[in-house]
């Protein structure tokens, strides 16, 4: 039940992604595109668009375009598990959809990329646990990426619905 919950919460966050602005960089001259807001004519190459992210994945495809900013790739990804291995009580930035960028590099990458993000999985996951159980309220909570915000309110909500349950009334709490 409270699974069923997560993912149906999750899926919205997928489709929130997919709807969400990306800066791209056209690579060649574009005579039209036509996107859900009109049409844009006459695009240069080295101009820079902000279009949906599902847009963007079209035009990456088609070559037309490559994106403003670094994609993660192995060594980013490096990167991030050394901090957040290395800073045991604090969340670590990561891009705010990090958990469906991974996914797609994911499923490019080999099983040693896979290893590297599951310590990363397992790293935050410890942590965010670590805070539901001191009840952290999730504004409290910094660093967290949409996933995460979905899961930890959702995990909070069960950790305060155990504990009105484990508690005596009246303890002065």
């Amino acid at each position: 039940m409270a699974a069923e919950e997560l993912r149906r919460a999750l899926r919205g966050v997928e489709i929130e992604y997919e709807n969400s602005l990306e800066e791209v960089i056209l690579l060649k001259d574009v005579q039209k595109l036509i996107l859900p807001s009109g049409a844009l004519e006459g695009l240069k190459a080295g101009s820079s668009l902000r279009v949906y992210h599902w847009v963007a994945e079209k035009l990456l495809e088609k070559e037309l375009a490559k994106p403003a900013e670094d994609l993660l790739d192995v060594k980013i990804i490096l990167q991030l598990r050394w901090r957040e291995k290395s800073n045991p009580a604090e969340l670590q930035p990561l891009p705010r959809y990090f958990y469906l960028k991974a996914r797609k590099l994911a499923s490019e990458g080999g099983s040693e990329l896979m290893m590297h993000l599951r310590d990363i999985y397992s790293l935050r996951l410890a942590k965010i646990m670590g805070f539901a159980a001191k009840r952290i309220p999730v504004s409290m909570v910094r660093n967290l990426t949409a996933e995460e915000e979905v899961f930890y309110g959702q995990l909070l909500e069960l950790v305060n619905a155990w504990h009105e349950f484990v508690e005596v009334e009246g303890d002065g709490r």
